[in-house]
């Protein structure tokens, strides 16, 4: 195991700002290589920074962006991954097959960790295809299809756990996180031969734990940022997960009450998304000691331990979320019951247990009575959302009560991020410090540490993990 070592976070020289905030000579600066985050956190004059910026990013684009045009050399092309195979997972070496017209090849730099993979690395169940593992990744187009139209060679690029295709029916009804092409089954087919001459298939059509990504344009995201590969990663699942779940389906609003159970990595990063956001109170629920000190440490208010008085949570969290005053014409409230009473927008992103973790559990194991705790504590008219992955079984509610609370409930398919739209953005609030997307990392690991990673990540021993590629 390795530590993550981020790049250097360049800063501006005295000189240099006088000089940008009076526009002179800023294609000079540019020149330099002041970089795009440096001079947004110096916060420089808007007609400097414009100047710089385009002088700066012009040359370098052209440079490094080729047409997109298929190049027809791929085919062959040997390369590095892990793959579940049969009973047993190894890293293998593979011969890339022709990538089609609107599929995009990136070589991967860094991929994300996600809890809900665990069980399709470190799983015992046969897999009857060959299979790179994980749903997210990072890196830069080698190559692009004919028909590719959004990225190009040389391009950093993104791809995404939730496609965006702004197309079809879902993406033209303003629910891109429910683009049809998350339905990769349609398109999965094998990008590369094993020695045997297996075809071999990528997880959720992208892999990501290999040296080599080939997606479909739907999937990748350009980025054009100097931020390190390692967090820009993290958009690509955990980190945007939970920012999205603050500001897409139910903003939060400032001053509100904002309860989050779990506080992982995508629990961490809803704290971090309800702190820009200026929320009143954030209150995070987490049986892992080490992780409730965390989420104090990025901006929560008070952490509660779901295993302390299981059965007297949800009324302690209420009162927390109780109103100032009782006085109904004076903007008030008094009913710390089931209609009235509780927070404003809740996050559920505690998930159930896929393996028994090695640090402190959680009441339930399933993850289930998370779910419904979550919901008692969303106060009619509040926002509830669900973006846990590991819950097994069914959960029922009384009918009187679901269905007159007016409580917003809102599934969780990345926390309704909207990747062309939004991965930029939380981009911006990482580079202006809005978002501290380093503090989610606590190891990095190289493609032969994929399973001691990933047993961290199943251990809960550490919070995020990020795999690296030469």
């Amino acid at each position: 195991m390795t530590d993550s070592t981020l790049a250097p976070d360049h800063g501006v020289s005295a000189s240099e700002t006088r000089s940008l905030e009076r526009g002179d000579d800023a294609p000079a600066i540019a020149a330099q290589a002041v970089s795009r985050r440096a001079m947004l956190q110096a916060g420089l004059h808007a007609g400097a920074l414009a100047a710089a910026t385009l002088a700066g990013t012009q040359a370098a684009r052209a440079q490094q962006q080729a047409p997109a045009v298929a190049t027809g050399t791929v085919a062959g092309r040997p390369f590095r991954a892990f793959v579940r195979h049969g009973m047993t997972s190894s890293i293998e070496e593979l011969r890339l097959r022709e990538i089609k017209p609107r599929q995009v090849l990136v070589r991967s730099t860094a991929s994300c960790g996600c809890y809900t993979i665990t069980r399709s690395v470190l799983g015992q169940q046969p897999v009857d295809t060959p299979m790179i593992p994980n749903h997210s990744g990072f890196g830069v187009v080698e190559a692009v299809g004919a028909e590719v139209r959004r990225v190009r060679v040389g391009d950093r690029v993104l791809v995404c756990g939730t496609p965006e295709c702004g197309q079809c029916y879902q993406c033209l009804h303003g629910n891109p996180e429910a683009c049809n092409y998350l339905n990769s089954q349609l398109f999965n087919e094998p990008i590369a031969d094993m020695a045997d001459g297996s075809g071999v298939l990528q997880q959720a059509a992208i892999g990501g734990l290999s040296e080599i990504i080939v997606a479909m344009e739907e999937y990748c995201i350009p980025l054009f940022t100097d931020l390190p590969d390692e967090q820009l990663a993290l958009l690509g699942d955990t980190l945007a997960a939970g920012l999205a779940s603050t500001m897409t389906y139910g903003p939060v609003e400032g001053g509100s009450n904002v309860v989050i159970f779990g506080a992982g990595p995508i629990g961490l990063a809803a704290v971090q998304g309800a702190r820009s956001r200026s929320a009143g109170q954030i209150i995070v629920i987490e049986p892992v000691a080490y992780r409730r000190d965390k989420a104090l440490a990025l901006g929560a208010t008070a952490v509660v331990d779901p295993n302390e008085d299981t059965d007297t949570l949800v009324e302690r969290v209420r009162e927390m979320c109780s109103a100032p005053t009782d006085r109904f014409d004076a903007g008030g409230r008094y009913d710390p019951g089931w209609r009235y009473g509780g927070a404003d927008f809740v996050i559920e992103a505690s998930g159930g247990d896929l393996f028994p973790p090695a640090v402190e559990s959680g009441p339930d194991p399933t993850g289930l009575l998370a779910i419904r705790q979550a919901w008692d504590v969303t106060r009619g008219g509040g926002h509830l959302t669900l973006l846990g992955g590991g819950q097994q079984g069914e959960i029922s509610f009384p009918t009187a009560q679901f269905c007159l609370s007016t409580r917003s409930i809102h599934g969780g398919q990345m926390g309704g991020m909207h990747p062309m739209r939004d991965a930029p953005r939380y981009v911006t609030m990482i580079e202006r410090g809005a978002i501290d997307a380093a503090a989610l990392i606590t190891a990095t690991y190289p493609l032969e540490g994929v399973v001691e990673g990933f047993q961290k990540v199943a251990d809960r021993t550490e919070l995020g993990v990020v795999f690296t590629f030469g």
